[in-house]
């Protein structure tokens, strides 16, 4: 039996139970809190920056209460915790960011993120919008749209399809995250065992994407607060596509 730790959000269980279905043996989902849930509705980069999502379930790992972590890649840092591996990624989902809600001139769009920011205002510069943080789950964040609070919000279609959610929305043509729609499943990198049975689910070409897009993060220092955004296609050759900001 191996223990999956993975936050409790409905999306991130969602991960977790396509891990736990894809691996040859039985399973436990551990949940565990993180600081970016239990601070939902506080900047990321106040409460530690990339990494918030992650800490927790590493120090889990660490400490041996767990077997495996499950992240989406994108919230991790570039840099690897000592003593912990990424030792697979399921087949990349949809690596999109989609627009749900309306844009017009003037119309107030809900994002946190620095690189959806810096390239949306690139991307609609004739309408003069305005963007505006926002954080939570997301469910909170169609919550908040619901009532009024924005009038368009960007959320990734990979979270919105993992968790069924029937909504119009529309693809937007920006870059998305390095490790935007793929599932990392991280080890301790001298369980010899359990990284024998992990690898095993391993896909080898959204491996090779997921390699080259966190080696540009590293490559930049990306935190946070960095307009970075990469995405790795094809193969023999890869190519990647990258967008950086000041």
């Amino acid at each position: 039996m191996l223990r999956v730790g993975a936050r409790g959000s409905k999306l991130a269980l969602a991960y977790a139970k396509s891990v736990c279905d894809a691996l040859p043996c039985d399973t436990e989902v551990v949940i565990i809190l993180t600081e970016g849930d239990i601070k939902h509705d506080v900047p990321i980069h106040e409460i530690g920056g990339k990494g918030v999502f992650c800490s927790a379930i590493e120090t889990a790992l660490l400490e041996n209460k767990i077997d495996i972590a499950v992240h989406s890649l994108k919230d991790m840092p570039g840099e690897e915790t000592p003593g912990l591996i990424i030792s697979a990624v399921l087949k990349r989902n949809s690596p999109h960011d989609v627009m749900i809600g309306k844009v017009f001139e003037g119309c107030t769009i809900g994002t946190s993120s620095p690189r959806r920011k810096a390239q949306i205002e690139q991307l609609y510069k004739d309408l003069n919008i305005n963007v505006k943080p926002i954080r939570g789950n997301v469910d909170s964040r169609l919550n908040k749209l619901d009532n009024g609070e924005y009038d368009a919000i960007i959320i990734a279609e990979a979270g919105l399809i993992a968790m069924g959610i029937e909504r119009e929305w529309t693809k937007i043509s920006i870059v998305p995250a390095i490790g935007q729609g793929i599932i990392a499943v991280q080890t301790r990198n001298n369980d010899t065992e359990t990284n024998m049975i992990v690898k095993q689910i391993n896909h080898k070409l959204t491996y090779a994407h997921a390699q080259l897009e966190r080696a540009l993060l590293k490559g930049v220092g990306g935190d946070c607060y960095t307009k970075l955004a990469a995405f790795a296609s094809g193969s023999d050759p890869i190519k990647l596509e990258a967008v950086y900001y000041d």
